[in-house]
């Protein structure tokens, strides 16, 4: 064999081949051009990058996909980005931050998509159309649309979000129908326009646990408001306009430990059994414009276990109080501070002084 023509067969096995012997070497590509390098490749099961633009969607190992639509700057952008292909249209959650150009949340918004948690928070929204999230009536878990502008809100479509636990509408400008649900746990609606509650506004939700309205203009709670549901255990109306709590107003009957609060009011006086059922709990009662502690009142708050917080209020201590003077382990149940409208501590009160006022003759 001529020797040009064995050199170059040499040269081949050892191109095939590798440096080593018997080392065999993985073929090389050129590197990619630099156009390429910036491009951003659909990483299932997202959508196409550019195709959603602004908006991003993230998915985690377990193919759990989150969008994010913060930087959309109009209700026709929202539209476009979710009338993209979309490989899978289940994702865990929206969201929305700190958007100060969507104000309308419409029925084709979302285009197929479904979410478990719908987060719109800080933001401008003013109103959200009926059916807006209507692929998610099944889905949804948890809606949050705290600290926007809302004045219209669909409440009569909750009923058909069958799985919605949480509901969170505080810091808007909404008035406040009855509303329906049967799986609702928390609804806050704290820091609103609302000026009405009614025997009926909750008597829809049968599961809730939590209801916080505080912050609104409440001027009286009717007999049963919050009445006859078997899990509720926490209610706040603190900061509202209320002067008196009637019989039967607020009965907590779940098991778990009862929150009352309604501190930050104008209320002159409680009837008996006006709260009930707040074992071990609480009850928050300060900052209101209360004179006297009947004990057919306030003893079985205590004797059932719950702390009460009378502090800042006009207390004039005389003979209605004496039952609390005389029981040490019920003014221990007093939150600290708690003081008559001179200032004069409870703690400090002695009880001869009502037993020098003929406060137990019969």
């Amino acid at each position: 064999m001529p020797r040009l023509t064995l050199a170059l067969l040499l040269s081949l096995i050892t191109f095939c081949q590798g440096g080593d012997a018997g080392t065999p070497s993985l073929p090389r590509f050129p590197d990619l051009p630099d156009v390429a390098k910036g491009m951003e490749f659909r990483k299932l099961p997202c959508p196409n990058p550019e195709d959603i633009l602004p908006c991003t969607c993230t998915a985690t190992e377990s193919s759990e996909m989150d969008m994010d639509c913060s930087h959309v700057e109009s209700e026709e952008q929202l539209e476009r980005v979710f009338s993209a292909t979309f490989p899978f249209s289940t994702f865990r959650n929206f969201t929305m931050y700190n958007n100060t150009f969507l104000t309308e949340l419409r029925n084709q918004s979302l285009g197929i998509a479904s979410f478990t948690g719908v987060y719109i928070t800080n933001s401008v929204l003013e109103a959200v159309e009926s059916y807006a999230l209507s692929n998610s009536f099944g889905t949804a878990q948890v809606i949050n649309m705290q600290n926007n502008l809302l004045s219209s809100f669909p409440f009569a479509t909750v009923s058909s979000f069958t799985s919605l636990l949480e509901l969170d509408l505080s810091d808007n400008q909404l008035t406040f129908p009855a509303i329906e649900s049967e799986s609702l746990l928390m609804l806050d609606l704290s820091n609103n326009l609302i000026n009405n509650v009614s025997v009926a506004t909750f008597s829809g939700v049968t599961q809730i646990s939590e209801i916080n309205m505080s912050g609104n203009q409440i001027p009286e709670i009717p007999t049963g408001t919050f009445a006859g549901h078997h899990n509720l255990y926490h209610v706040n109306l603190a900061g509202n306009k209320l002067t008196y709590v009637p019989e039967g107003a607020i009965q907590l009957t779940s098991s778990r430990p009862g929150t009352v609060i309604l501190k930050n009011n104008n209320i002159t006086s409680i009837a008996v059994n006006g709260i009930t059922d707040v074992a071990n709990g609480e009850v928050d009662v300060s900052s209101n414009a209360i004179q006297t502690m009947e004990e057919d009142v306030y003893r079985p708050i205590l004797t059932d276990g719950a702390t009460l917080d009378i502090n800042n209020n006009p207390l004039t201590c005389g003979c209605d109080i004496a039952w609390l003077i005389r029981s040490k382990d019920l003014l221990e149940s007093v939150a600290e501070g708690a003081a008559c409208f001179d200032n004069e501590l409870l703690i400090e009160l002695d009880p001869e002084m009502f037993d020098n006022m003929n406060c137990f003759k019969k």
